[in-house]
C-alpha cells in the first residue's frame, strides 16, 4: 500500500465508487459478501487498492498546506516539479502563533522563502506533510504570507 487504508466512514462516504471499483474488477455483489464474510485477504487488497487511488487523486489536487505551531509558521506551495516553503518565525518568545493573529504583531518577525524539488514522487511528499501536522490552506492565505516576505525583502534592500 501506498498511503494508508481508507477508515469505514470513509469507505461509507464513497461507497458508490467503491462499488464501481469492485465491478472494474469482476468482484460483484455476491461475491464481495461472500469474501468479506469469510475476512479472505483479497478484500483487505481491494480495499488498499481503493485507497489509494481515491488518496492520490485527493492529494494531486491538494496545492497549499500549512503548518502552525506556538514558534513559527510553515506556508507550503506544491507545484508539479517543486515545493515552495515561507516561513515565518519570531525571536519572543511571548509569541504563539497558534494563538494570535498574524496581523497584529508589531515586533520584527524573521521570514524567509526557500524552493526546493521533490524528493520523491510529490504526492507522497505532500502525504508526508498532512501526516506531520499540516492543513490545507487556499491560495488566499498563502499569497498573504508571499506579499510579506516580499515586503520584507523590499524593506532590507533599502
Amino acid at each position: 500500500m501506498k498511503y494508508r487504508c481508507l477508515t469505514n466512514e470513509e469507505l461509507k462516504e464513497l461507497e458508490e465508487e467503491f462499488k464501481h471499483f469492485l465491478i472494474t474488477n469482476n468482484v460483484y455483489t455476491e461475491e464481495w459478501e461472500e469474501l468479506n464474510n469469510k475476512k479472505d485477504e483479497k478484500v483487505n487488497h481491494l480495499v488498499e487498492m481503493f485507497s489509494d487511488i481515491v488518496l492520490d487523486k485527493a492529494l494531486r489536487n491538494i496545492k497549499y498546506l500549512e503548518h502552525v505551531t506556538p514558534q513559527d509558521i510553515k506556508s507550503f506551495k506544491c507545484d508539479e516539479d517543486k515545493m515552495t516553503l515561507i516561513g515565518i518565525a519570531s525571536k519572543n518568545q511571548n509569541i504563539d502563533f497558534t494563538k494570535d493573529v498574524l496581523s497584529e504583531f508589531k515586533e520584527e518577525l524573521d521570514i524567509f522563502k526557500t524552493t526546493k524539488p521533490y524528493n520523491k514522487e510529490r504526492e507522497m511528499e505532500v502525504f508526508e506533510l498532512l501526516q506531520s501536522g499540516c492543513s490545507i490552506i487556499d491560495e488566499e492565505r498563502y499569497s498573504k504570507l508571499e506579499l510579506a516576505h516580499t515586503y520584507s525583502t523590499k524593506q532590507m534592500k533599502n
